[in-house]
């Protein structure tokens, strides 16, 4: 696979890290700023309903802009975000600064899968952009178990600063590895790559996104105060069982890059299906250390395997408008995390147990799983008319 490869990665390690960092120092960040975890549950989704509303608007700011150029004002405003974030003084103030640091999210995400999908050949798509995603897994495995230590042993701050140094090195390494490209003066109106977003397809696949971060965001926003009151584990060994999580995110995001570029739909159907079988088994196994460690491991696979695929299949869907699509996905993916972290704070807000949460996961995912049915549905009625009309 290309060099080029490794600077997007790199972004998305970043990326993905401050993403989540707030789940691992949820109990830091509600202590220090003096709110509940809930409350501060809900940085997780400003960070999402940022994103959400930036990527369109930020991909349109950015429509004529090469993809290079792009990439780097992208991380620019991603440096600068999290340098406030850790200079903030209260919460209000944490909030707007995670809120600036969501506006590069989507966009860069997006100018990265249409970076990543044209410079391999077409049937080497998924794979690619499980490369990239790749930084998104590491920041799981790596990023988040790395910044709630830090958190613990020093502060909440030094982990936001860490994350900003991981950004620079991201920018020099675009700077350096992704080619010079032109702008795209020739680009499709705006008009018409918005309408290219209307098909069918297009849609479902987005909503299937959405409903899948929904599931995964339900429980893992929450993983931390989980882990400690449900399974009563320690603060350094909620670490560990991070650790096993994002390595389970890793595996997940191979094994779906491989299986989208044999079969797309049945391997995106089958996979959540088999995560809807994982969370619910969570409910009496999260008592028990060793089971709930195991779960969670599979679970990572599993929620997170459809992921990439997901955007692959949507970039190629939307053929007109690869950017506005990829970058609106990512928005949707956003939307899930949002409703899925704000799900997840009325109910342990309302003083329910811990137990609900995998099932608000399963009940979002099984709508995810409902809709894949669907878009296969389309896509053989679609099959068969170019059969009978050649």
């Amino acid at each position: 696979m290309p060099i080029a490869l490794l600077a997007l990665a790199i972004g998305a390690f970043g990326l993905g890290t401050t993403e989540t960092i707030v789940m691992g120092i949820l109990p830091e960040l509600s202590h220090d700023l003096h709110v509940s975890i809930a409350k501060a549950g809900l940085l997780v989704s400003g960070y999402a309903i940022g994103v959400t509303i930036a990527s369109p608007l930020m991909a349109i700011m950015t429509n004529r802009y090469s993809r290079r150029q792009t990439l780097l004002f992208m991380m620019a405003i991603f440096v600068l975000g999290n340098i406030c974030s850790a200079l903030a003084p209260d919460y209000q103030l944490l909030m707007a600064s995670r809120v600036l640091t969501s506006l590069s999210h989507g966009t860069f995400y997006g100018a990265a899968s249409i970076v990543a999908c044209q410079i391999v050949p077409p049937q080497k798509r998924a794979e690619a952009l499980s490369i990239v995603y790749i930084g998104l897994t590491l920041a799981m495995v790596l990023g988040v178990p790395l910044g709630t230590l830090v958190a613990q042993f020093t502060s909440w701050r030094v982990s936001f600063w860490l994350i900003s140094a991981v950004g620079s090195l991201a920018w020099i390494s675009i700077w350096c590895l992704i080619p010079q490209d032109v702008q795209t003066a020739n680009a499709p109106r705006l008009y018409d790559q918005f309408r290219s977003l209307t098909h069918p397809m297009v849609i479902i696949m987005m909503l299937v996104s959405m409903c899948t971060a929904a599931g995964m965001f339900g429980i893992f926003t929450y993983i931390t105060p989980f882990l400690e009151i449900r399974t009563a584990l320690s603060a350094h060994a909620t670490d560990l069982v991070l650790l096993l999580i994002g390595a389970g995110l890793c595996l997940g995001n191979l094994l779906g890059g491989r299986l989208a570029d044999w079969k797309m739909l049945p391997s995106c159907g089958g996979l959540l299906g088999i995560a809807i079988i994982i969370q619910l088994l969570l409910v009496p196994a999260s008592l028990h250390v060793w089971s709930a460690a195991l779960l969670f491991f599979l679970w990572g696979i599993f929620i997170y395997a459809p992921m990439a695929p997901l955007q692959s299949y949507v970039v190629t869907c939307a053929e007109a408008a690869p950017n506005i699509a990829a970058a609106v996905n990512q928005s949707a993916f956003n939307l899930g995390n949002a409703i899925g972290s704000w799900a997840g704070s009325l109910i342990i807000g309302a003083s329910a147990a811990y137990s609900y949460l995998p099932l608000l996961s399963s009940y979002f995912v099984a709508i995810g799983v409902i809709l894949v049915c669907l878009a296969g549905y389309l896509q053989s009625r679609e099959n068969k008319k170019k059969l009978n009309n050649p």
